[in-house]
């Protein structure tokens, strides 16, 4: 073959160029002269197959991939080493790479939604960092519209139904109105049993009223498929990626606040799937406006025990309450910010909700006369505490001792000093 091109050259140019033969053929320039002035070229070699270590547990190891395709290598050691083999880990691997089935990858379709159609939801754990250097952990919810990609975010401290609802008003309100449908994974906030339909599965009552008041309709992703909701997922990964990563926040109260400046970086940004700026694509959602739906009103109600010290505690925090209602059963609705306290059905008292933990609510009037009732116990009358028997039809009287009383003095007298 070289002499041939040599022959062809020569024929064409008068001359053989050795240069243009090396750059052809990818030998160097000495080797092209040494063997255009051999009288014979050499033959071509065959190089004898060396014998491999592995060579007689390749039965084996044939008949074992034949039942197990997936068995790896740490097993297929054991195995050959316990029949002799005395070779190296890596000739197996390399020869598991020549022989084992090649995975067959699945080609995915992506799925886009028409504008106004779709949104998708999830909760993600989430990490933020202090000044300090210490970290903490909360809870992200967030909200894609699956034509524009306009994204929502907020970290809460929770994921329970109440949070789970307001951060849904929130998104609705920053988009300006709600899909005809909404995507979400199997948790349970949003569903109690799984059906097929995912529309015909029981779902949490307060969450389908929910649902039935903002008119739209839930959707359940297919368990163990993260990919049926993509769009969330790879929201929930920017998030982590591009705003929480390498950002100092000072409290959550900081984190949101500045959630909420990134947000408007990037919905104004081309987004990297649609090469168009989601705030851009938001026009054409056509959402159901918010203004046109009525307000829902998100109640949180609890069961409480209040304390002898007429308190009652709620999400880490205490509220005070009349100290006639001690030790009784109550009920914590929170409502709009707001924490109200009934007893038997009537109303005690309200506060505003507490946002931190470790905190107190006490308000001055409800300790009124409660030095008066412990002095005339002190002096054989008994105190005027509001009971009632098992029935609820009788009044009753309950005596104290004065030892109950100890720290309420203390808080009493404290106050009327500060005072």
């Amino acid at each position: 073959m070289l002499r041939d091109l040599a022959q062809e050259q020569e024929i064409t140019t008068g001359r053989i160029n050795i240069s243009a033969l090396s750059r052809h053929e990818g030998y160097d320039r000495k080797t092209i002269r040494k063997y255009l002035l051999e009288p014979n070229f050499p033959s071509e070699r065959h190089r004898q197959t060396r014998k491999s270590k592995l060579d007689r547990f390749k039965d084996h190891i044939h008949q074992r991939l034949e039942q197990f395709p997936l068995l790896s290598s740490v097993r297929l050691l054991e195995e050959i080493q316990s029949q002799g083999y005395t070779g190296r880990d890596t000739i197996l691997k390399a020869y598991l790479r020549e022989v084992r089935p090649k995975p067959v990858i699945i080609a995915e379709a992506r799925f886009e939604t028409k504008p106004g159609v779709q949104a998708q939801v999830d909760w993600s754990n989430c990490i933020y960092v202090l000044p300090d250097g210490t970290w903490k952990t909360v809870y992200c919810f967030s909200m894609v519209l699956g034509y524009s990609r306009m994204r929502y975010v907020e970290f809460c401290t929770t994921t329970d139904l109440t949070t789970f609802l307001k951060c849904h008003q929130n998104a609705f309100e920053y988009f300006g109105g709600v899909t005809k449908e909404i995507l979400y994974d199997n948790i349970k906030v949003v569903i109690i049993k799984r059906k097929n339909p995912s529309t015909a599965s029981e779902f949490h009552p307060a969450f389908a009223d929910f649902r039935d008041h903002y008119a739209f309709i839930a959707y359940l992703c297919r368990p163990y498929r993260a990919k049926t909701k993509g769009k969330i997922e790879r929201a929930i990964g920017f998030v982590k990626d591009n705003f929480l990563y390498g950002r100092i926040f000072s409290s959550l109260e900081d984190l949101n606040a500045q959630a909420r400046q990134w947000m408007e970086k990037v919905n104004h940004q081309v987004h990297g799937t649609t090469f168009e700026i989601p705030a851009d694509r938001l026009a054409k959602e056509t959402l159901r406006s918010i203004s046109s739906i009525p307000p829902y009103l998100i109640k949180r109600v609890e069961d409480r025990l209040i304390s002898k010290d007429c308190y009652v505690s709620l999400y880490g925090n205490r509220y005070s309450v009349p100290w006639q209602y001690a030790r009784r059963n109550a009920g914590v609705e929170v409502t709009d910010r707001r924490v109200m306290i009934t007893v038997e059905g009537t109303v005690i008292c309200e506060h505003p909700l507490l946002e931190g933990r470790h905190e107190t609510s006490r308000k001055k009037e409800h300790f009124e006369g409660l030095l008066k009732a412990i002095r005339d116990e002190t002096h054989g009358k008994m105190p005027p505490v509001i009971t009632r028997t098992t029935t609820g039809s009788t009044s009753s009287v309950e005596k104290r001792a004065l030892s109950e009383y100890d720290q309420l003095c203390r808080g009493e007298k404290d106050s009327r000093t500060s005072a």
